[in-house]
């Protein structure tokens, strides 16, 4: 598969198509450069004044480069993709088929691996990656009920001070209490680690650390998108996230056990003391071109996910929550 991320930024450019290629001219520069489109993952664009020409957007559509366009405050506001085509129509049926029982397999499946690596990002302190460790194997598990155990001990939830309904749902090992147990634990630790002025995580801020997690988060959505699509997947119907009207339920569902990577992606481009937007966007996307532990060897991000959502298609087709093949942090 292609791996390269284009970036288009400068204040007035056109993109074109010429003997498949992408000729770009930068008119306030008054420079030109071709990129052969084949070799193209994913374009993110910011420029204000970019013009694309309908020839070239076909042909991303049939290469499947997606094209994420971000306004003047490198926040993603819009999506270019494929239009759905079935390139599976046995796995289409089954994606329709999919019961409660089986969703909900694979929802746990996706959950445990996303602790897990929400405790790999806290590896160096020990306690707090052994609370996460614990709530992955309860969740893996999937035994209902039970003692409060360690990992209600561990971080300190005032059960006495909640209701019974939500007492039961913090002591239950059900793959979205766990997943909660897990968040106010992980983010408790992580980002004051990252930041002194920003203690939780509220999506949609758009600014400081949490606009900058935003658009990582974005730039792992739109790689996930790229490869339903490219299995023929209706990026609409997830095992879990609610459908709604413009939504990608199923991509948001995979990218849940990705979403540690750009974490600690993050802290490592604070810790180096830089906090420049500008500068995390190159960094967020070269993290889609890292190699990356795959099995006995190592491959791109992009081509890890490609082989997730390929062990995805096929437990759908066996019709059994089978293993998945998921990029783990180490």
């Amino acid at each position: 598969m292609s791996y390269h991320i284009l970036h288009l930024l400068s204040l007035d450019l056109r993109v074109r198509l010429k003997l498949d290629q992408l000729h770009i001219e930068d008119r306030a520069k008054g420079t030109e450069r071709s990129v052969p489109l084949a070799d193209i993952a994913v374009i993110v664009t910011a420029a204000p004044d970019l013009q694309v020409t309908a020839g070239a957007l076909r042909r991303m559509a049939e290469l499947n480069v997606l094209m994420l366009v971000c306004n003047e405050k490198f926040e993603p506001c819009a999506l270019n993709l494929p239009y759905y085509r079935a390139t599976n129509t046995e796995l289409l049926r089954r994606q329709v088929e999919w019961t409660p029982e089986w969703k909900e397999a694979m929802w746990r499946r996706v959950i445990t691996a996303k602790i897990r690596n929400q405790a790999a990002v806290l590896g160096n302190l020990k306690r707090a990656r052994a609370v996460l460790s614990e709530i992955a194997d309860r969740c893996e598990a999937g035994r209902a009920g039970g003692g409060t155990g360690g990992v209600l001990n561990s971080p300190k939830i005032p059960l006495s001070s909640i209701t019974g309904s939500r007492r039961a749902f913090f002591l239950s090992n059900d793959s979205s209490a766990c997943e909660s147990r897990a968040a106010r634990h992980y983010w408790r630790h992580l980002l004051p680690r990252l930041s002194d002025e920003e203690r939780r995580r509220e999506p949609g801020t758009r600014s400081g650390v949490n606009g900058m997690l935003d658009y990582g988060y974005a730039i792992m959505r739109t790689a996930t998108l790229r490869s339903l699509a490219a299995h023929g997947f209706i990026a609409a119907l997830g095992i879990h996230h609610a459908p709604k009207a413009g939504s990608f339920a199923l991509a948001d569902d995979l990218m849940e056990p990705l979403r540690p990577w750009m974490d600690r992606e993050l802290r490592r481009f604070l810790d180096s003391g830089n906090e420049a937007m500008k500068e995390w966007m190159p960094r967020a996307a070269a993290l889609l071109t890292a190699e990356t532990p795959m099995g006995n060897g190592r491959v791109r991000m992009l081509n890890a996910i490609d082989l997730y959502v390929q062990s995805f298609a096929d437990a759908a087709l066996m019709r059994v929550p089978a293993p998945l093949r998921i990029p783990m942090l180490t």
